[in-house]
């Protein structure tokens, strides 16, 4: 009981000192299956384009998607930083018209767009 308590303290300090708050793993998602499904690809993008029905693990991450195009992935861990860059630079290479109905739709007022661009730099920055 005594180590239960101490190590759940150990936890909340410990975010509390980082301050940094970061999404589920629940999203961390394996975005090679998704691309190479078509089947899979398009149910995601129907659920996050409002044009079909949401699984669960899609209407979850559906919810936080405005938040994370908001803040360039702030709240994203590196693993989801890398899923969310290879699920962008795949639309835009390969499904172009998706990619614009998405930013119509998620960043209608061009607001975001720079700074998706920086975002999707940054990794290549970092080599």
């Amino acid at each position: 009981m005594r180590f239960t308590f101490v190590l759940l303290c150990s936890i909340m300090f410990s975010g509390l000192v980082s301050g940094k708050e970061y999404y589920s793993d629940t999203y961390d998602i394996d975005v090679d299956a998704i691309i190479n499904s078509d089947r899979l690809l398009n149910q995601y993008v129907n659920c996050f384009l409002d044009k079909g029905s949401c699984t669960a693990d899609g209407r979850s991450f559906k919810n936080i998607l405005p938040d994370m195009i908001l803040t360039s992935c702030e709240k994203c861990t590196e693993k989801q930083k890398y899923t969310a860059r290879k699920i962008i630079n795949y639309l835009k290479e390969h499904k172009s018209n998706i990619w614009t109905e998405f930013l119509e739709m998620y960043d209608p007022d061009k607001e975001r767009v720079a700074f998706l661009e920086q975002f999707l730099v940054e990794d290549q920055m970092k080599d």
